[in-house]
């Protein structure tokens, strides 16, 4: 599903911010990347949904390499994509429904299909009941649910979740945890920043490990 090749990014030459990074992420798979603030893990994030171009190696996500491929092709990919942020990036203005409808309206879904899909993956996180509630209204957890259900409503092959619990207490973070495992078990693939080194340890998945620009990848399944 994602193949990563020789991977080289700086922003300040000959200052390497990722030196040489190879690695490979199987369809189906959640993987964490970690590492110490500073190690390189957001460059690498936004390198890995073209936010950022490399100086040298290659990206391939389904197929598609990425340093070959056109605005288009690169717009059609990230329709197959979901995001999730530590700060949410909910409209605040914006009901539940409507955050959630517009990922679906900009993807050009036909309106009669909206309210189904946007019900269907409020009810995959729980928070069916605040469909006309405004984000200030939610906790923080709810508030992730939402941005969990939007990242989700468009059946995206891969979700990048950016510290998604980052803002959350214990309790409400192994929620969140559980939620996007589950949506793993489905088949989504997840690939998800984190430092949070207690969830690694309760949640076992592999974990490509980023420090002073280089990775290293640790399988703890077991």
């Amino acid at each position: 599903m994602i193949r990563v090749s020789n991977l080289n990014k700086s922003y300040n030459y000959p200052n390497m911010v990722l030196k040489d990074i190879s690695f490979w992420v199987k369809r189906g798979e959640f993987v964490y990347l970690s590492g110490p603030s500073g190690a390189g893990k957001t460059t690498l994030f936004r390198l890995l949904f073209a936010d950022l171009k490399p100086d040298s190696g290659q990206i391939v996500i389904d197929g598609l390499d990425l340093a070959r491929a056109n605005t288009y092709r690169i717009a059609m990919l990230r329709r197959q994509l979901g995001f999730v942020f530590q700060d949410y990036k909910l409209i605040p203005n914006y009901t539940v429904f409507d955050n959630i409808a517009l990922a679906l309206e900009i993807s050009g879904t036909p309106r009669r299909y909206i309210q189904k899909k946007v019900w269907r993956v409020l009810k995959v996180v729980g928070i069916e009941r605040q469909i006309e509630r405004l984000p200030p209204q939610l906790s923080g957890g709810e508030q992730q649910r939402v941005a969990i259900a939007r990242a989700l409503v468009n059946n995206p092959k891969i979700i990048f979740a950016d510290e998604p619990t980052g803002n959350l207490d214990a309790e409400i973070a192994n929620e969140i945890m559980q939620i996007l495992h589950s949506i793993n078990a489905r088949g989504t693939t997840i690939v998800m920043v984190t430092h949070n080194r207690a969830l690694l340890q309760k949640f076992k998945r592999k974990v490509f490990y980023l420090n002073r620009g280089s990775l290293q990848a640790y399988d703890w399944l077991n």
